[in-house]
């Protein structure tokens, strides 16, 4: 993995990427969403694959608008976000999953997902679909898949729980139609994606919170940068921080160049992860990046990270050898176990 040179300090780093928002770019996907009937229609279909297959080719990158997903949603899951981060530390700890990390509370310092940085200053709150522990699938995989964790008095359900789960079938939904819309942006066909999205695939819905950094050492970031362990990503961000790595090289000093991607509420921050990559044999780019929280706020987020069918093999497209393929699982744990056992070591 890439790691940015560390002797920079954070304000140049920043300074580099100022004036590159708009390698980012805006997506309008409602036409897609409904069944295009007239020529003119399915002209506008056609554009909205062909500008995100041009994003995918480029950083990986591309905000979308027209979702369908309610604003008055999207403001519930903040709220209870703030509110169950501003419990007391011995109540979040309560809500630590004991063997897997993909279900409840994360401290912060948790993950260090840039190898040589500090832990990130980042807590954490993950759901997923819930699950029975005596599912066949959560046998198989029980460190992927199993049931939810949710505060217990703390909060009511109206404030957090109910709203999660809400969220979580909307924003599924959602990602379904960015798979689709992929789909037809690659030459293997409608279908391409099916197994993936199949059997109730791993997703994991996080809560992010990002307090202020306050520390001038150039190691310490929100979250280190990197690149997503899945296959897509869709992101709902409402304050300034996040960064991606612009693929046109580095600026003037010689340091990597960042390109910020600013909050826009109407708007999800999609990026392609490392599964999509590796299918593409690189075509569509999974990008580094990473977060700084240097404007004095907590920062909150709420990214899906859509992981797919655990069974799934990572087999190049186009290919029909399945034998000795990573599967999904596999890749998902090596990653996972790696910033882990990187922030034990801190």
């Amino acid at each position: 993995m890439a790691v940015p040179l560390m002797h920079q300090t954070m304000h140049s780093q920043v300074h580099e990427a100022s004036d590159a928002s708009h390698e980012i770019p805006t997506i309008d996907i409602s036409g897609f969403r409904s069944s295009p009937e007239t020529a003119q229609e399915r002209i506008e279909t056609q554009h909205v694959v062909d500008r995100v297959r041009s994003a995918c080719l480029t950083t990986g990158f591309f905000c979308l608008t027209g979702h369908g997903i309610p604003r008055e949603l999207q403001e519930r899951v903040l709220d209870g976000a703030e509110k169950f981060f501003d419990m007391p530390l011995e109540e979040k700890l309560k809500l630590v999953h004991p063997t897997q990390k993909n279900r409840g509370y994360e401290v912060l310092g948790g993950q260090t997902l840039q190898r040589g940085a500090k832990p990130d200053l980042k807590e954490g709150f993950y759901i997923g679909k819930h699950l029975d522990g005596n599912d066949p699938r959560v046998r198989r995989h029980p460190r992927l898949m199993g049931p939810n964790i949710f505060p217990s008095g703390s909060l009511e359900d109206h404030e957090f729980k109910n709203p999660l789960e809400t969220y979580y079938e909307a924003i599924l939904a959602l990602s379904l139609t960015v798979f689709k819309i992929l789909a037809k942006g690659l030459p293997y066909g409608d279908d391409v994606f099916d197994r993936f999205v199949s059997d109730d695939p791993v997703c994991i819905l996080r809560l992010l919170h990002y307090p202020p950094q306050t520390s001038k050492d150039p190691r310490q970031l929100g979250a280190g940068a990197h690149t997503d362990f899945g296959a897509v990503t869709l992101l709902y961000q409402t304050a300034p921080g996040l960064q991606v790595k612009s693929p046109s090289g580095s600026g003037s000093s010689g340091a990597d160049r960042w390109i910020p991607v600013p909050p826009n509420r109407d708007a999800y921050v999609v990026n392609i992860g490392d599964m999509l990559h590796a299918w593409t044999e690189g075509l569509y780019k999974s990008s580094m990046h990473r977060v700084l929280n240097l404007g004095g706020s907590h920062r909150y987020s709420i990214p899906f990270f859509f992981d797919g069918n655990a069974d799934c093999p990572l087999t190049p497209f186009g290919k029909s050898d399945d034998v000795g393929a990573e599967t999904a699982s596999e890749h998902l744990l090596r990653r996972l176990d790696e910033t882990y056992a990187m922030a034990a070591k801190i």
